[in-house]
C-alpha cells in the first residue's frame, strides 16, 4: 500500500497507531522527509486506505515534545538505514 503511492521505499517508521472505533490510523515516517496518515478500516478489508501525506518540515509545526522525542529518534534511526553500507 505505501509503495504504491511513495514508489520504493528504504525506511518506514510508525511514529503513532490510534485505534479508532470503525479504523485505525497509522502516522507514519516515510524515508527522511515525508509523513504518511494512513486510516484503514476496521470493518472491511475491501476498502482502499485513505492515505494523506505531508512533508516533514510543515508536519513538525506544533507537535507535543513527546511526539517530537518520537520524530527525531524515527530520523536518526532513518538516517543510519539510509548510510549502511
Amino acid at each position: 500500500m505505501l509503495r504504491t503511492t511513495f514508489g520504493e521505499i528504504k525506511t518506514a517508521y510508525i511514529l503513532n497507531w490510534t485505534p479508532e472505533q470503525s479504523e485505525d490510523i497509522f502516522t507514519i515516517l516515510i524515508e527522511l522527509d515525508k509523513i504518511a496518515k494512513v486510516e484503514i478500516s476496521r470493518f472491511t478489508h475491501l476498502e482502499t486506505p485513505i492515505i494523506e501525506t505531508f512533508k516533514l518540515r510543515d508536519f513538525q509545526k506544533g507537535l507535543s515534545k513527546v511526539f517530537q522525542i518520537k520524530l527525531v529518534v524515527a530520523i536518526d534511526m532513518a538516517q543510519k538505514d539510509h548510510y549502511k553500507g
